[in-house]
């Protein structure tokens, strides 16, 4: 009797076993498509810049000269990278804040009572579904230095010398982070009106018993629980203020007098402009590094603000 119990418990762990085998296989027979699209669009290219950094190519004979770290030390040394680098991180500094809190801003408005809020949430989005090179050219218009609609606004009201926007460079790069995060910030609202619509009203209700007033409410209650959401749209939005070009690329390219050239745009520069692509290369692993730490630094400090449920 004991035997045939024991027979009937191996029996049963085998076919455990054989289940839990067949999911996995499964399991990695659905993730082989996304993996062979990373390793061939993501892995392979950066394995290819890597190396074409570290050698001086010569496209008239297709020669390789291995150079080590010769590009690198000339990148540090080039003082056109390094206003690159400062135009990227002021880039960031506005359009990252400014993003985000105008996305939570805009969802906090949605997320209460109003009417038409499906028609009104449309609107916030159209901006991010519309192509760049569309949205730019409308921009282009609007804040065009003599014959912008902004511009005659002003001067009807009597501001002689109204700012010049993109040919001044003092303006020229905070309107370009504004640009992007009106592009973007729909996107933002969208994803944290989700989470506000997730947040159960027992906790607010439990609150307001409690004499909590909206500010209470907010700080102990619903940005704590749409925290999850607030970390994933700040890591994209970095990665996003990094990768700034196409405001540059089609509005500036890149002026006046260097003010808009991020790190992205003085990588297309060096490449496709002036042939440099071992340069080029070398200042887009210095921008991939730069993406790994700071993803990796809000990474470790999410702990103290990040609450899962």
């Amino acid at each position: 009797m004991e035997t045939a119990v024991n027979e009937g418990k191996r029996v049963r762990r085998g076919r455990a076993y054989s289940l839990e085998k067949l999911e996995r296989r499964a399991g990695l027979l659905f993730a082989l498509p996304a993996l062979v699209g990373f390793l061939l669009f993501v892995f392979v290219p950066m394995l290819c810049v890597l190396l074409l950094s570290l050698y001086k190519v010569d496209l008239m004979t297709y020669t390789f000269e291995f150079k080590g770290f010769g590009f690198y030390d000339k990148m540090l040394g080039d003082p056109d990278f390094w206003k690159s680098v400062r135009n990227t991180l002021t880039y960031m500094a506005i359009y990252v804040p400014l993003t985000l809190l105008l996305g939570l801003g805009m969802a906090l408005v949605l997320n209460g009572k109003m009417r038409a809020r499906g028609v009104v949430r449309t609107f916030f989005i159209i901006p991010y579904i519309t192509t760049y090179v569309a949205t730019l050219v409308v921009w282009n218009v609007f804040l065009h230095p003599t014959e912008g609609p902004v511009n005659s606004l002003l001067m009807s009201l009597g501001v002689e010398r109204p700012p010049q926007y993109m040919v001044d460079k003092h303006w020229a790069l905070p309107m370009l982070a504004l640009i992007g995060s009106w592009k973007d910030v729909g996107y933002h609202c969208i994803l944290f009106l989700a989470a506000l619509q997730g947040v159960s009203k027992d906790y607010y209700e439990a609150a307001e018993i409690d004499g909590a007033g909206r500010l209470q409410r907010f700080k102990h209650i619903t940005f704590p629980l749409i925290s999850p959401t607030s970390f994933f749209l700040l890591l994209i939005t970095i990665i996003g203020g990094l990768q700034a070009f196409y405001q540059m690329a089609l509005l500036t390219k890149g002026g006046p007098a260097f003010s808009t050239t991020t790190m992205t745009y003085h990588i297309y520069r060096s490449a496709f402009e002036f042939y440099n692509f071992s340069y080029a290369s070398a200042v887009g692993m210095f921008l991939f590094l730069l993406t790994l730490v700071l993803i990796a630094v809000n990474w470790f400090a999410q702990k103290k603000w990040v609450f899962y449920q």
